[in-house]
């Protein structure tokens, strides 16, 4: 059995499993290495705001790659209708202040991180939802 491995760019791999002796075939995959997720720590409630922190995302991955985190905020749980979202620069930031909001409401929120490379994004998977009032 002979593995090859070829990068196609920084995050996409093609394998390539060849089968000898008893057995015969081969089979490539090509497989898609996105950025490790984070999550939402705390929120702050302010008047008319929210002060989002998250855990920030350096490790496991060359920290180059990290070009930063989105957060997305809304009135719904469910982000289906009304979700705004933030983008933050730097893998380094880890909160984020959200003013303009409405008072005495519950806004939802969610984090995410990502990367560009040639010329493209790539996003991890949201964060769980944490939930805040403002004042």
């Amino acid at each position: 059995m002979y593995i090859l491995c070829i990068n196609l760019d920084a995050i996409t791999y093609k394998v390539k499993v060849t089968l000898k002796g008893n057995y015969s075939g081969t089979k490539t995959v090509t497989f898609k290495i996105l950025p490790r997720g984070t999550s939402v720590s705390t929120i702050g409630r302010g008047n008319k705001a929210l002060t989002v922190r998250w855990k920030k995302q350096a490790t496991k991955m060359p920290k180059a790659r990290i070009a930063g985190y989105q957060v997305q905020y809304c009135l719904r749980k469910d982000f289906k209708k009304g979700a705004k979202t933030v983008a933050i620069k730097g893998y380094k930031k880890t909160s984020r202040k959200i003013s303009g909001l409405k008072a005495k409401k519950r806004y939802y929120v969610r984090v995410r991180t990502y990367y560009k490379t040639g010329g493209k994004t790539y996003y991890s998977g949201w964060s769980a939802v944490k939930s805040a009032l403002t004042k």
